[in-house]
Formats: structure tokens, C-alpha cells, sequence
């Protein structure tokens, strides 16, 4: 038993000061106020933070390692380790647009990762390859496909228990092949998409329940064709976005904020230098660009995201952090068991001073 002591807890449901928190067997078993708990191992915060850790949806690499080029457990341990760096514990590898072969090799990869131990790994995120070439960003034309019922369901066995998260173009998926995705419990997010409102309407009310980096690759919102940003605002999916003031304004993750409520989620959308491969990015100084100079990815963390999200966006701290633990956890079916500091929840937190970057408490 540990119990930390006298810390400001961010519980992903309350502010508390001068908390204690109970840890028993890696979880959490009380989190009181007033007198300090008797028995047990004693640490002191003497005020400092506490919270939930972090949870990056979106992550393609680290530490010069990307899934895309090189798709094996080496990369997810690397990616691991630049995500802890950044205050996220839990994490899904994203694989961008890519052959099958790659895909296959990718989902073996994070199988053979969980079965070796590995850690924080909550599934593959699968951007693609059933995008719109129009709205493909940095992705290469010659990697998107356009889906059948056949490729889908093979996809689906091959993925089983690692393939946990999807983003596709609704405009470009028939109607079999989503009935397909949506019956796998494969959750599933609108993006690269140059999707009409009606089009984008019609994968929300048939089950695609989530957005991804809102306004980035995809059909903005204008008077007379509100597209899917639009139709993001009006069905209100859970919605990922990028906290970075480039991939968009901080005074749209602002309007977002207040238009989406708590349905909106932070993303670290984060690559890595890669020179080799189909997917070569390069650091921009606050940005990765591919060979081309198109935009490709952030060079964020999550805990920077935390701290963009207040500091330009207005966002109160106690919600950014809901938006990087609580609603992340909650978007892949995990908020029962992470996200939050109370009792029965996994012990996995964050703790800081003003000013610091986060130790992670495993």
C-alpha cells in the first residue's frame, strides 16, 4: 500500500486540494481529504499535482522511428518511451495510408508487442487507407484504396484484438463494408474526407462515431455546403483535434470547445524524423513537413497540448487534462478503468509543479 500524500488531485471529475490518494495492487483504493490515512508507505506532494495520465490516440513514432517505415516492435517500444517523455502512458501506434502487406506486418507487430510484455500499448490505429485522394494530406496517392466487402472482412479477422481504431473517408465506403466495420466494434472516425454535409450525415447516423484533427483534411464548414466540419458541429461525434496553433487556430479549438463540449479530445498527432521510406518528414522547426513541404504532423506531446489548450485557448487546466485522459479513455471504451483518480481505476498518474514537465507515477 502507497499513499500520496497532501497533492492537489485532478481527479477527471473535481478539483481536490490536499488530497490523498490510496494505492493498492497498481490501483487506486481511496482518494480522501482532511486527516492523512494511517497505514502504509508515506509520500509527501506538499502540494503538488496529481492527475490521471495522459492517453494519445494519435501517435506515429518516436525517437526517429516511425511505424509507417518501419512497422516492428522496436518502433512501438520507441514510440512508448517518447509518449511517457510527454506525460502519456497509454497509447495507440497509428499506421497512415499503407499496402496491405505493411498493415498485415503492423498488426503482427503490435501482437507480438503485447505477448513480449510491452506496455500502454491500447491498440493500432488504422489512418486508412479508405481515404479521399482529394483531402490525403501527406499520404501518398498510390497507398489509398477504395474498400470491398472481401478486403474489409480479411482486414477485420487479421486485426482481431489489436485493430482498435479507424479513420476513413464516409464518402468513399459502401454501405456493405461499413456495416462490416461497424459490427466488429472497430471504432471508426471521419477524416481525410472531402465528404458533403449529407454525406458525412449519413456515416454518423449509420454509426461512425468519431471525427478525427478536426478542420485538418477535410471538407470545411462555409454557408452553403457545411461539409464535415459542419456536420461534426451539428452531430457532435467525439472529435480529436490538434492542440499545436498550426494544424489549426487556437481560436477555432476555442469555438470547438464550446460548440463540442466534452465531446471534444486532445491528439498528439505527433511523427518523427524519417528520411527513408514512402513517408519522409522532416522537422520544421515546430512542425514536421514531408519532401514536398506539406504539412505532415505535430511535434507535440501531450502534456504541450495540456498546456496549449489553456494558456491560448482558455481552456480551464482541470478540463484540458479531461481532454488528454478522461475523454480519451472513454472514446476507446477504456473509461471504466482509465482516466480518471478513483477508486477501482488503474494507478497510472501524472504528477507535476507549476512549470514542470510531468513524472509519470507506473
Amino acid at each position: 500500500m502507497i499513499q500520496y500524500l497532501n497533492a492537489r488531485v485532478y481527479s477527471g471529475q473535481e478539483v481536490l486540494e490536499r488530497a490523498h490518494v490510496t494505492v493498492e495492487n497498481g490501483r487506486i483504493s481511496a482518494v480522501t481529504t482532511g486527516a492523512a490515512p494511517v497505514s502504509g508507505k508515506k509520500i509527501d506532494l506538499s502540494g503538488r499535482s496529481l492527475a490521471p495520465a495522459l492517453i494519445d490516440l494519435q501517435v506515429y513514432g518516436g525517437l526517429g522511428k516511425l511505424f509507417n517505415n518501419e512497422p516492428d516492435v522496436d518502433t512501438i517500444h520507441a514510440t512508448r518511451t517518447a509518449t511517457l517523455a510527454g506525460g502519456a502512458v497509454y497509447f495507440q501506434i497509428t499506421l497512415s495510408c499503407s499496402p496491405l502487406e505493411t498493415m498485415w506486418k503492423a498488426i503482427d507487430a503490435c501482437r507480438e508487442y503485447r505477448q513480449s510484455g510491452g506496455q500502454g500499448l491500447l491498440g493500432l490505429h488504422l489512418e486508412g487507407p479508405y481515404f479521399n485522394p482529394e483531402k490525403r494530406g501527406a499520404h501518398p496517392l498510390q497507398h489509398i484504396r477504395t474498400p470491398h466487402p472481401d478486403e474489409v472482412a480479411e482486414l477485420i479477422e487479421r486485426g482481431r484484438g489489436i485493430l482498435r481504431y479507424m479513420t476513413l473517408a464516409p464518402e468513399r465506403i459502401d454501405d456493405a463494408s461499413l456495416d462490416l466495420l461497424l459490427k466488429s466494434g472497430i471504432c471508426l472516425s471521419a477524416g481525410h474526407s472531402n465528404a458533403t454535409f449529407e454525406e458525412a450525415m449519413h456515416g454518423f447516423q449509420k454509426g461512425i462515431g468519431r471525427t478525427t484533427h478536426l478542420f485538418n483534411a477535410m471538407s470545411q464548414m462555409q454557408s452553403r455546403a457545411p461539409g464535415l466540419v459542419g456536420a461534426t458541429y451539428l452531430h457532435k461525434p467525439w472529435t480529436s483535434i490538434i492542440a499545436d496553433g498550426i494544424h489549426c487556430d487556437y481560436n477555432c479549438l476555442n469555438i470547438s470547445k464550446q460548440l463540442l463540449g466534452e465531446r471534444l479530445f486532445l491528439i498528439s498527432d505527433a511523427v518523427t524524423d524519417s528520411q527513408t521510406g514512402d513517408y519522409r518528414f522532416h522537422f520544421a522547426g515546430d512542425r514536421y513537413t514531408d519532401d514536398a513541404g506539406v504539412l505532415a504532423g505535430s511535434s507535440l506531446t501531450m502534456w504541450q497540448a495540456v498546456q496549449n489548450a489553456v494558456q491560448y485557448a482558455g481552456i480551464p487546466l482541470d478540463e484540458a487534462l479531461r481532454m488528454a485522459s478522461t475523454y480519451p479513455a472513454q472514446v476507446v471504451g477504456e473509461g471504466d478503468r482509465l482516466g480518471k483518480i478513483a477508486p477501482g481505476y488503474e494507478a497510472c498518474m501524472i504528477i507535476w509543479r507549476e512549470n514542470e514537465i510531468p513524472e509519470v507515477i507506473l
